[in-house]
């Protein structure tokens, strides 16, 4: 797994930043090899930013890539709960208990 250096998604991952998340999507389709992408900033998603995580996935498989995600925020996590997809993805989900 030849993985380029991990991309951080900036903010959120709504309906609103749904076109610059997807000019960060289509870059790292263009790279060379796996892609990882870091999700700790993410601290609000809706099913838009769910949809380009679904495609990036899709499309890297079909080129026979790889796409991880990482550093799950709550707001991730909670979402793929809603939708049960965490296996889809199939990257480690760390849940920090450390607040409680």
């Amino acid at each position: 797994m030849s993985t380029t250096k991990p991309l951080t998604i900036p903010g959120d991952m709504t309906i609103y930043e749904a076109e610059e998340l997807k000019a960060i999507f289509d870059e790292a389709e263009k790279s060379v090899g796996d892609v990882l992408i870091n999700l700790s900033n993410v601290a609000e998603i809706d099913s838009s930013g769910l949809q380009l995580m679904v495609s990036l996935k899709k499309t890297l498989n079909e080129e026979k890539r790889e796409v991880n995600f990482e550093a799950h925020s709550e707001a991730v996590i909670n979402l793929f709960d809603l939708f049960d997809i965490a296996n889809y993805f199939g990257d480690p989900i760390v849940i920090d208990n450390k607040g409680e």
